[in-house]
């Protein structure tokens, strides 16, 4: 729930600017194909719109060529990182990182080079999401990013991190509305409690339901 809360927010976000700003260019990519399938399935339904869709050109999805072509000649692109995709890039204006916490620095550098051709006048915008990471993950980059952010090192960056109070009771309902700002509009209280179950340990529900990152 945490996670469609806020990747519906980025992809509306960019999908604005796509239509504002002509000739805009954006590789969305997550580390699993069907994230990024089920990213592109909503940014599909978002585009039949009564209001979005006269500035849609076309959509693509056939053969895994994932992209969403504008009037104006902007476009969104969706791949996912454990198949390659993203290499071979350039002139990428906007870069959406989703599933950060599985993000190793070599797929990091071969995408973010394509952003240093930005032809954009502001330069290139770069989003990471995700969920604190588990201490198997890769998440290098992810965890650097976060630690220049608190510290104040971050330059031209803005961190925001939504979670439940570290020092709360795993199962304390009166978090609940600050780990997760969708609850109980978006996320009713079945969704939580469903996520609370399958999850299992409270290790895991801190994690990925409570936005808890584990202390360095």
């Amino acid at each position: 729930p945490r996670q469609v809360g806020k990747t519906y927010f980025v992809l509306a976000m960019v999908l604005i600017l796509c239509i504002l700003f002509p000739g805009l260019r954006v590789v969305w990519t997550a580390h699993h194909l069907r994230t990024s399938t089920k990213t592109f399935t909503t940014l599909r339904g978002l585009c039949r719109r009564k209001k979005i869709a006269p500035h849609v050109l076309g959509i693509r999805s056939a053969n895994g060529e994932q992209q969403v072509e504008f009037r104006n000649g902007s476009g969104i692109m969706f791949g996912a990182r454990s198949q390659g995709f993203g290499r071979g890039f350039d002139e990428i204006d906007i870069e959406v990182f989703d599933e950060s916490q599985i993000l190793d620095t070599k797929a990091l550098e071969d995408m973010v080079a394509a952003a240093n051709q930005s032809r954009h006048e502001h330069g290139a915008l770069l989003f990471f999401m995700g969920t604190p990471p588990r201490p198997s993950d890769p998440s290098d980059a992810f965890r650097l990013r976060r630690t220049e952010a608190l510290s104040g090192e971050a330059e031209d960056a803005v961190w925001l991190e939504i979670g439940a109070d570290p020092e709360s009771a795993p199962d304390d309902r009166s978090e609940w509305p600050r780990m997760n700002p969708s609850f109980p509009l978006r996320t009713p209280e079945e969704s939580l409690l469903r996520l609370r179950k399958n999850l299992g340990d409270d290790d895991s529900w801190n994690r990925e339901g409570r936005g808890i990152w584990d202390p360095t």
